[in-house]
C-alpha cells in the first residue's frame, strides 16, 4: 500500500517510516496538514497517518478536506494521537477518521491496523469495481454489446450540445436490417440474434473510437460521428452497408438499409429533430428497394465526395 505519514515530529515521522517499509509498503512523510494535503493530491495515497496536532492544518481538519473530495477510490484515515478522551475519539470519528493509533506508536500494534486497514481497502475496490460493472451494464446493450437507447439519447444530447460550442456538424446514421422479421421466421430466433451481434460487432469495426454505436431497437441502430460532414458521413455509413452485405452469414445474405441526417452548428435542430431526418431518409432508402443509403436534404451546402475520407 502506499502511505502518506503527516507527523511533524521527525522522530516519530522516521520511525513510522522505518516500521511501514519493514511491513512491505511505502511511505512518504508531510511535514505538517497542509503539506499533506498537497501530497495526498499529488500522489492519491491508499493510507493516511496522520497526527492530530499539527502546525497549519490538524488531523482532523486533514480528514475532513479528505473525505470532501470527490474520488471513485477510498482513502483509509488513522489518526495518531495520545488523546483518549472519549469526546476526542467522537470528534475524529465525525471528521471522517477510520481508526486510530495511540501516540507513541507501538509495532505490533501498527501492523495490525495497516492488516485492517488493507482489507477494508480490498473491499472498497471490490465495490467499485462491481459498481463500473453495474453502470456499464446500464448504458450497453446485453445482446449485442453496443450502447443501449438510453446512452444513445445521453450521447446524442452531450455530443449535439459540443458541436454547437464548437462549431462543428455532428452526423447521425440510422441503421435498419433488411426483412428481418423474415430471417427470424426462417431460421428461428438464435439465428436473428447472430445477425444481430454480428451487425454490432461490423458497425464497431467501421467508425472510430470517439463514434458511439447504439442498438435503437429491435433491429435497428444508431451510430453518431462527431465532426462529420454529409459527404463523409454517407461514405461511412456506404462502408457499413457494403461490410454487412459481404458477411459472410451462414444461412443468407443478409443487408440492411441507412439513413444519414448531420446537424450543422448553424443549424437549430434539437435531437428529436436530427433523429426523425435520419429516420426519414432511411425509410426512404427502404422505399427505394433497400440495401442502400440515403442523405437526407440539408440547408447547408454538402462537401462534393471527392474530399479526403476520415479515417475509422
Amino acid at each position: 500500500m502506499k502511505i502518506l505519514i503527516a507527523e511533524d515530529q521527525p522522530p516519530t515521522a522516521l520511525f513510522l517510516r522505518r516500521t511501514i517499509a519493514r511491513l512491505g509498503h511505502e511511505a512518504a512523510i508531510a511535514t505538517d496538514g497542509e503539506d499533506a494535503w498537497t501530497k495526498f493530491i499529488n500522489d492519491n495515497p491508499d493510507v493516511i497517518i496522520s497526527d492530530w496536532m499539527m502546525p497549519r492544518l490538524n488531523g482532523p481538519g486533514l480528514c475532513r478536506r479528505v473525505r470532501s473530495q470527490p474520488s471513485d477510490r477510498y482513502t483509509y484515515f488513522i489518526l495518531l494521537t495520545a488523546r483518549n478522551e472519549r469526546a476526542d475519539r467522537l470528534q475524529g470519528l465525525n471528521a471522517g477518521a477510520d481508526d486510530f493509533l495511540t501516540k507513541p506508536p507501538d509495532p505490533d500494534e501498527l501492523e495490525l491496523r495497516l492488516q485492517i486497514a488493507d482489507r477494508i481497502l480490498a473491499v472498497h475496490q471490490e465495490l467499485a469495481r462491481r459498481n463500473d460493472q453495474l453502470a456499464e451494464l446500464a448504458t450497453t446493450d446485453a445482446l449485442t454489446g453496443v450502447k443501449n437507447r438510453r446512452r444513445f439519447q445521453e450521447d446524442l444530447n452531450l455530443l449535439l450540445a459540443q458541436a454547437r460550442r464548437l462549431g462543428q456538424p455532428l452526423s447521425l446514421v440510422m441503421l435498419d436490417i433488411d426483412n428481418f422479421k423474415q430471417y427470424n421466421d426462417d431460421f428461428g430466433h438464435p439465428a436473428g440474434d447472430e445477425v444481430l451481434r454480428r451487425v454490432g460487432r461490423t458497425l464497431m469495426r467501421a467508425v472510430r473510437d470517439l463514434d458511439v454505436v447504439a442498438r435503437y431497437g429491435g433491429e435497428e441502430f444508431a451510430v453518431l460521428l462527431p465532426a462529420t460532414e454529409p459527404a463523409a458521413a454517407i461514405r461511412v455509413a456506404e462502408r457499413m452497408r457494403s461490410a454487412i452485405k459481404s458477411g459472410p452469414w451462414p444461412h443468407r445474405t443478409v443487408t440492411a438499409s441507412l439513413g444519414v441526417a448531420t446537424a450543422q452548428p448553424t443549424d437549430d435542430d434539437d435531437s428529436s429533430t436530427l433523429i426523425r431526418r435520419a429516420d426519414e431518409a432511411l425509410y426512404r432508402s427502404k422505399r427505394d428497394g433497400r440495401d442502400r443509403c440515403s442523405l437526407a436534404p440539408t440547408d447547408s451546402p454538402v462537401p462534393t465526395l471527392t474530399e479526403p475520407d476520415r479515417n475509422p
